[in-house]
């Protein structure tokens, strides 16, 4: 709307009922107002205003153009609205859950005797990765002492910065296999305690590179390790064409969920010391975050729902304006079509009686002459024929008006 539209409204309307008309808060209507140099009522002006005492408005400050300002759409903005009603209830009760965990100090354990299965699957999978890797080793020593290059440097298994990514059914670690003693007493700990707070921990299906969930209260969460590491930097060696990066394992770790928790969710990073700290709040807050992911889930399902009644609605309310207009198309069609009707009766009216003329006169000429008796014959065998299209008509309009269903011709 123009500027001046907008300032005839906010001396019409409180801006706490204008701002939600027009898809904006009353801060940011008040904002808006501010930008584009709109006066808006004082302190107290409606109050004044409802008690009989109106004054005046501020009059609008003169400018060189009426500026179109444009406001939010209607659809954009009751996204916007419902996004953040949603995050504020799913903030409430990830805040409930968590405050209602007790926290306590927890103990790294110091082997991986009788851990959890999902951690010595993990164990065995870097354990085969340490043999590969003392087998690349010696064939790297066996190849220079030979004086031949080796092309064995290359690993089957998926990597990301000389990390590797653990495959299907392992907890979700990026690391290397320098602290991964550590790494992996450091989940065992952690799963110990997600199953004492009660949640199941679970491996996903095939195919999954997140490939564990943690389940409570209907919902569930992913998370993802990962070990930091920085590439060693090499002076180039003469003669040698290819050599394979390689990287350093920092004393830096972050645990993060996969999820889109960018909302409510963090990450936690420090040293092998701070996580160590940091594990009860950790555990506090991923015992917590499942109940929340229910409730969001929920509350997108519902919505997704909603939207897709109104629009299963509103396709149904087009249909139905399309074939009402489709309907009323038909009747001024129909309509329009009976003038053409009634000017072809008449023009058959004229040859019916021109017709009708012709066989009088035939008949004058017939005469009573035995020898005629043809002309008798076609004469009556014309009269035979012949219809009035008035009465033909007249039958057609009865026979229209006699049908269950008024003629689309007949007013509405």
């Amino acid at each position: 709307m123009k500027r001046s539209e907008l300032y005839g409204l906010v001396w019409k309307t409180p801006l706490r009922h204008l701002g939600p008309q027009l898809g904006l808060s009353d801060v940011g209507l008040s904002k808006l107002c501010r930008r584009y140099n709109i006066p808006v009522p004082p302190v107290g002006f409606w109050t004044r205003h409802a008690a009989g005492k109106p004054s005046l408005p501020t009059p609008l400050p003169p400018a060189d153009v009426d500026s179109v300002i444009r406001l939010p759409e209607e659809g954009a903005t009751v996204a916007r609205s419902e996004d953040a009603t949603r995050l504020q209830q799913v903030r409430q009760t990830f805040s409930r859950a968590k405050h209602g965990i007790a926290v306590s100090p927890i103990e790294i354990p110091t082997s991986l005797d009788n851990c959890h299965p999902l951690v010595a699957k993990t164990a065995r999978f870097f354990q085969s990765i340490e043999r590969e890797e003392q087998k690349r080793a010696r064939d790297r020593e066996r190849a220079a002492a030979q004086g031949r290059p080796f092309f064995g440097g290359i690993t089957g298994h998926h990597m990301s910065m000389g990390r590797y990514i653990t495959d299907e059914g392992c907890l979700r670690i990026t690391a290397t296999t320098a602290n991964i003693d550590w790494i992996l007493r450091f989940h065992e700990a952690l799963l110990r305690r997600l199953i004492a707070g009660g949640c199941q921990i679970v491996a996903s299906g095939k195919g999954s590179r997140n490939t564990v969930e943690i389940r409570r209260a209907g919902g569930s969460i992913c998370l993802n390790f990962a070990e930091q590491a920085e590439k060693i930097i090499k002076p180039p060696r003469k003669g040698v064409l290819y050599e394979p990066a390689e990287y350093r394992a920092l004393d830096a770790y972050k645990l993060k969920l996969e999820r889109d928790w960018s909302a409510i969710a963090r990450q936690w990073s420090g040293t092998r010391e701070q996580m160590e700290k940091r594990l009860p709040e950790i555990t506090q807050a991923l015992i917590a975050f499942p109940e929340a992911e229910a409730l969001r889930s929920k509350l997108v399902a519902e919505e997704a729902a909603m939207r897709a009644k109104a629009q299963q609605e509103a396709d149904l309310a087009r249909r139905i304006t399309a074939a009402a207009e489709e309907a009323r198309a038909e009747r001024r069609e129909a309509r329009a079509s009976q003038l053409p009707r009634a000017l072809a009766v008449v023009e058959a009216l004229g040859d019916y009686h021109r017709v009708l003329d012709m066989l009088s006169r035939l008949e004058v000429i017939a005469g009573d002459r035995s020898e005629d008796e043809a002309l008798h014959t076609w004469i009556a065998l014309m009269r035979g024929s012949l219809k009035d299209p008035v009465h033909g008509l007249a039958d057609a309009l009865r026979a229209e008006g006699a049908a269950p269903d008024r003629p689309l011709w007949w007013p509405e």
